[in-house]
């Protein structure tokens, strides 16, 4: 079991680090469907009217905002590490939770059937 939780984990990290690569910083559709009603030009809104014109940025940046870490000059090696570091916080936290569950469950105690 441990040997396919390891071979598991390799597998992911490998496919993050490549399949973010493909990842589109372009608006996806949720964003698109907010931008119906306004003109763009370089991703920037110049008019119209649409739901986006009330929103403003985000005080603090997201940590792999637009599928890349933005401190990184290299775009394909900030996509790949965003994909690595994403899948390794998600296995964390996941792991982190499955601990205190397990800390809260009572072993199973054997079942005493003694016949006489």
């Amino acid at each position: 079991m441990k040997k396919l939780l390891i071979t598991g984990t390799i597998v992911t990290l490998v496919l993050a680090g490549f399949v973010s690569l493909f990842a589109s910083a372009s608006p996806d559709g949720l964003e698109s469907v907010l931008l119906t009603g306004c003109d763009t030009a370089d991703g920037e809104i110049t008019g119209g009217t649409c739901v986006l014109q009330a929103a403003g940025e985000h005080e603090i940046g997201g940590a792999f905002a637009d599928y890349g870490i933005a401190f990184l000059d290299n775009e394909v090696l900030g996509a790949s590490l965003a994909g690595i570091l994403g899948v390794l916080l998600t296995l964390a936290v996941a792991t982190g939770l499955f601990k205190l569950l397990a800390l809260g469950r009572k072993p199973a105690e054997p079942a005493n059937d003694v016949q006489a």
